[in-house]
Formats: structure tokens, sequence, C-alpha cells
């Protein structure tokens, strides 16, 4: 059963089962530089669940459920991308951003740098937009 399946409460950070029963916050993992935060449920209301082999099997003795600190996060920005503004919003950066930054790749030699230093590549990059920015504002008189 996935974990998808159980009902998650904000007011009182617990997951429900599918059987009314709650999994409370326990503790705190780290795995490969990520912390995700563990919810288990109570053994003994595990042990005599109808659903206990849909769940979690015969050898476990509970259901622990992990999730990312960050998911409720995660969870409004993928709602977000679903919106109609996040679209519009794309399809301009698309053409204003990405457009620019890969012509400024290709044809202002922004592929790799040839100075050091930060104020120097900065100063480069400043000239490149300031050449595109050159050839828009001669587009826009022609």
């Amino acid at each position: 059963m996935s974990y998808r399946e159980f009902r998650y409460s904000n007011e009182t950070d617990r997951y429900i089962c599918p059987n009314n029963k709650e999994l409370s916050f326990t503790h705190l993992k780290k795995s490969k530089g990520q912390f995700t935060k563990v919810y288990s449920a109570k053994t003994n209301e595990c042990k005599i669940c109808p659903f206990r082999e849909k769940c979690f099997g015969k050898t476990s003795s509970k259901r622990t459920i992990e999730r990312p600190i960050a998911h409720e996060l995660t969870e409004a920005n993928l709602k977000r991308t679903k919106t109609e503004k996040y679209r519009q919003v794309q399809k301009q950066r698309r053409v204003w951003c990405e457009g620019t930054f890969g012509t400024m790749k290709t044809k202002h030699n922004l592929y790799k740098t040839y100075k050091r230093g930060i104020q120097k590549i900065l100063e480069q990059c400043l000239f490149s937009a300031m050449a595109i920015n050159l050839k828009r504002m001669v587009k826009a008189i022609n």
C-alpha cells in the first residue's frame, strides 16, 4: 500500500491510515545528505489491523512512512506548475532568458571564459549582454 493512500493532517503533523489509526512523527533520519521525517504507527494497533498484509507485509511489526522535510514545499510547487500563470511565465522565460543565454553562449564567447576573477568575468558577461541589447535596439529601429 502506497503512502499516498494515507491522509496527512497539517494541524497535528500525523498520517492517518485507511483503518483510521494515526502514524505520528517519531524521528528525523539522515540518508545521503537528505533529512527525512519518519512517521510510525503503534505496533499493537498494526497487529490487529485487517489491512496488515496489504499495508506492510507479514515480517514487519508496524507501518512506517518517510517523507522529506520540505515535502509541503515540493507539493505546493507541483500545484503551482499546473496553473495558467505558471505556463505564461515559463513561455516568457524561454523567449527572454533562455534564448538570450543560448545566444550569449554560442555567439558571444560565453561557452567558456578566457579571463580570471569574478570582476573580469562579470565584465565579459556585461559586454555580451550589452551587445545583445544593441542588436535588439537596431532591429527595433529598422
